[in-house]
């Protein structure tokens, strides 16, 4: 081993024993980074730590990035037109060797929003005296980074070791995009082999690199489970602010009370009953159009957090006990505003047809002011949002809010925290289940985090006094049919389980049953 490299490893071993708690910190700041980059950004607590950023400090100019596209014009998309037409392979960045574009052009566009990071990088290589920026932590944790290709846990060692490193230089968070460059650098996916003259790419999914036709086909089966959705997130780039103002329900409020209207499974048919038509995706219209799948995902994505509180209330047995209130607590919100608006407010109305005031609690220390409204609908129907900027276990006794028929957590990072002074969920989770027979439902990302959540629940429910009553799971670490079906790549390349996360993707549905 070089000197430059032992004198570095002393560097990084100083640096990182300076750092308290850095396993939880990088764990904390992984978990985040899925976060930073949503729609909807549900956090229950504001993190300060260097190591552990806040999701609107990691904010991004690129929707979307992806490190193996060009992100200044989407040169892959069929959705954006770009302003240079194709001039052949990607160029890949000679300095940090982690992003690429189309075209000089684009690169020197590109310039004032990479430079920093890509100096902070070239730092790193040259102070390592290593050939790639992954390899930079080698000599503090004492291998190479792809010694051994099926640990994927090392690996994630390594990406969290630079980040800190990189971050440490800079003297501020890393951005989304950045944590994206470290987290997904060209790699074969079997051997881990990183230099870039070797590599070649899938060309379906075009995010998953291979050094030779052997590995590619050695990995055939476990990839093809996910090299769909690796494509749809390649190619996805759309805003999601506007899709609603694009639909019309056209619902006839007064047939729906007589009529029995089948109950959607998924959020595909909930757009589609919002639409009057079939929204189709490539697996009931095969051959359809790429732009237009893109299209329609973002669109029905919109629908998730209503649909999961219809098939909430379906599965606890409320959907025809409910008469014509109904008070929702969402907890932990932000930005969930976004998600009810006139469009599919009216789906609610539709599948609860007894149903004529909705009153919707956001509550949340980040929960944006200007969601409070009351919309009006026909045959005397109201929606009532209310916005509460507090902690629930916090919320001022003048504030006299009545008894919620459901209380829920979308994406809820229960275990974001944990066992921190940084984890305020506890208080919150107990003053709910004080609330006897009312239903939590909470959803998560991944089914790594579903189970995290869903026993810190239940933990929290084992210390609650027996004249609580007992706290029962209706549903726990389940796939959640109305999640978002707009595919994320997982930043935890160790979690097999997915590869791919969607919002709302997992739901856990419990109640403390009363005597």
């Amino acid at each position: 081993m070089s000197t430059k490299a032992v004198l570095f490893g002393a560097f990084c071993l100083h640096f990182l024993e300076t750092l308290p708690c850095t396993v939880e910190a990088t764990r904390c700041a992984s978990i985040l980074e899925r976060r930073s980059h949503h729609s909807i950004i549900l956090c229950h607590s504001k993190p300060t730590s260097i190591l552990i950023p806040h999701p609107c400090a990691m904010a991004s100019e690129y929707p979307n990035f992806n490190p193996n596209k060009c992100n200044v014009c989407f040169l892959e998309s069929p959705i954006a037109k770009p302003s240079v037409p194709a001039a052949g392979p990607l160029l890949l960045c000679k300095k940090c060797k982690l992003i690429k574009y189309c075209s000089k052009k684009h690169q020197t566009y590109d310039a004032p929003s990479h430079k920093e990071f890509c100096t902070a990088v070239q730092s790193v290589l040259q102070k390592s005296g290593t050939d790639h920026v992954l390899r930079c932590a080698e000599s503090f944790l004492g291998k190479r980074f792809n010694s051994n290709p099926e640990n994927l846990t090392a690996f994630m060692n390594h990406v969290h070791c630079t980040g800190l490193l990189i971050s440490k230089i800079l003297q501020r968070p890393l951005y989304h995009h950045e944590n994206q460059m470290l987290s997904f650098p060209a790699l074969c996916n079997v051997c881990l082999e990183y230099r870039a003259e070797r590599l070649f790419f899938c060309d379906n999914c075009q995010q998953v690199a291979y050094c030779s036709e052997e590995h590619q086909q050695s990995d055939r089966e476990a990839h093809a489970k996910w090299c769909d959705g690796l494509r749809l997130n390649f190619y996805y780039g759309i805003d999601t602010t506007n899709c609603a103002t694009k639909l019309y329900p056209n619902f006839d409020f007064e047939q729906d009370e007589t009529s029995q209207k089948p109950f959607p499974k998924d959020t595909f048919e909930l757009l589609s009953a919002a639409a009057g038509r079939d929204i189709q995706t490539s697996l009931t219209e095969p051959g359809l159009e790429l732009a237009q799948e893109l299209e329609n995902i973002n669109a029905a994505g919109i629908f998730s957090p209503v649909g999961t509180i219809l098939h909430v209330l379906r599965t606890v047995g409320l959907q025809h006990e409910l008469e014509e209130e109904l008070n929702v607590f969402v907890l932990g919100a932000e930005q969930d505003y976004l998600c009810f608006n006139p469009v599919t407010e009216a789906v609610l109305f539709r599948f609860l047809p007894k149903l004529r005031r909705l009153r919707l609690y956001l509550i949340g220390p980040n929960v944006n002011d200007a969601a409070s409204s009351v919309m009006h609908f026909m045959n005397n129907r109201t929606v009532e949002v209310e916005v509460y900027r507090y902690l629930f276990h916090k919320l001022p006794p003048q504030f006299k809010l009545p008894k919620p028929h459901l209380a829920v957590a979308f994406n809820c990072g229960f275990n974001e925290f944990f066992g921190t002074g940084k984890h305020t969920w506890d208080e919150t989770i107990r003053q709910l289940l004080t609330i006897p027979n009312v239903p939590l439902a909470f959803t998560s990302y991944t089914q790594r985090e579903a189970i995290e959540d869903a026993a810190i629940v239940d933990l929290t429910g084992q210390t609650m006094p027996d004249t609580c009553g007992k706290l029962v799971f209706m549903r726990r670490n389940v796939t959640n049919p109305f999640h978002n079906p707009v595919p994320m790549r997982n930043p935890n390349r160790d979690d097999k389980t997915d590869v791919l996360y969607y919002e709302n993707g997992y739901l856990s549905i419990c109640v403390m049953q009363a005597d």
